[in-house]
């Protein structure tokens, strides 16, 4: 597979471009919730994006402290942080200033400093930190439309089936399975491709099977990256089942390193969509290992609740869910990849 375009530099040079491009770092655009975002270097590379809905205040200290600890294996050498809430000002305070000053505050104990510490807030963002005229005590509206780099962020996003979501839901849903007559019909599917699989395992052996499994599946992935998507639910079936095979999973894990990430998210996607929900935890299992590798948490975070939702005792759901909570740097999950693909030519061999 060919590498795909250079990616968008996206430049955090303002709280309003700080406010347009969090959506995209998260997922989602959040609400009632804390993101911190590490910087590392001098030139300030975005590193690990967290976010974490809004605690109760008693609370806060808690978070604040496991979230700088985070941010220090992030290795990050300072951190914007970013509160959405529709709460008001208390005491001439902007909302939840305890919960980022203290927030502030482990940062700094860590040697992290602070770029940015801003509020968001029915269409406008506010500092936490600064009074000068550059951010009004009214605060400053937020374009509703993005511009610049942002705005062909979005755009190609858009065209690859992967813009930014409304919110965490939207983004559980987009992983979701079939429901109601489509989930009656895609089981009728499923079950006579079963059976057709089977055959080939009986005439041909596993072997064959699995390179069937692959090589339909390179193909419908090469659509998608020509912009057409013309699999039909058969040959998605026939996919999503091969899966079962941990030799046909583990090569389609590898292709988050060939590059064409947003095709190859908005694929394997379209493919968890069509998946009854007992056949999904290998799907949805290779979905998040791509979103991992690419530094999507929150789409590999949704990917494996699903995954686990369907197979509670599927190894390898538990061991990449096990990788993100301990902050495994998606670079390591990459190299494991290429690790992965190494021992699959050697055996190939």
């Amino acid at each position: 597979m060919e590498t795909g375009p250079e990616p968008i530099v996206v430049k955090l040079d303002s709280p309003t471009a700080i406010v347009e491009a969090m959506p995209s770092f998260v997922g989602f655009h959040p609400r009632e919730s804390l993101v911190v975002m590490c910087l590392r270097g001098p030139r300030k590379r975005n590193g690990l994006t967290m976010r974490i809905d809004l605690p109760e205040p008693r609370h806060d200290r808690a978070l604040a402290a496991d979230l700088a600890r985070r941010a220090a294996i992030d290795k990050a050498d300072a951190a914007i942080v970013v509160c959405y809430t529709s709460a008001p000002d208390t005491g001439g305070l902007l909302p939840r200033t305890t919960l980022v000053d203290e927030q502030i505050e482990r940062l700094r104990r860590r040697g992290i400093g602070l770029a940015e510490a801003l509020l968001v807030r029915d269409g406008r963002w506010f500092s936490y930190t600064c009074a000068q005229d550059c951010c009004p005590r009214e605060g400053t509206p937020i374009p509703d439309e993005p511009s610049g780099p942002m705005a062909r962020l979005a755009a190609e996003r858009a065209l690859t089936g992967r813009a930014v979501l409304p919110n965490r839901e939207a983004l559980e849903a987009s992983v979701a399975g079939p429901v109601a007559l489509r989930l009656v019909a895609l089981q009728q599917t499923y079950d006579r491709v079963d059976a057709a699989v089977a055959g080939e395992i009986a005439d041909k052996g596993l072997d064959p099977v699995c390179e069937r499994t692959i090589t339909l599946a390179r193909d419908a992935f090469g659509w998608y990256v020509e912009g057409r998507r013309q699999l039909d639910d058969a040959d998605a079936a026939r996919i999503v089942l091969g899966l079962h095979d941990k030799q046909a999973r583990d090569e389609l894990t590898t292709w988050a390193i060939d590059g064409h990430r947003d095709e190859l998210i908005a694929f394997l996607t379209n493919l968890a969509q069509r998946t009854p929900n007992r056949d999904a935890a290998p799907i949805c299992t290779v979905l998040a290992s791509a979103a991992y590798q690419h530094g999507d948490g929150a789409l590999a975070a949704v990917a494996l609740e699903r995954a686990l939702r369907s197979d509670p005792s599927y190894r390898m759901a538990w061991l990449l869910l096990a990788m993100l909570d301990r902050q495994v740097d998606p670079d390591e999950v990459q190299a494991l990849s290429r690790d992965v693909r190494r021992d699959l030519r050697r055996r190939a061999g």
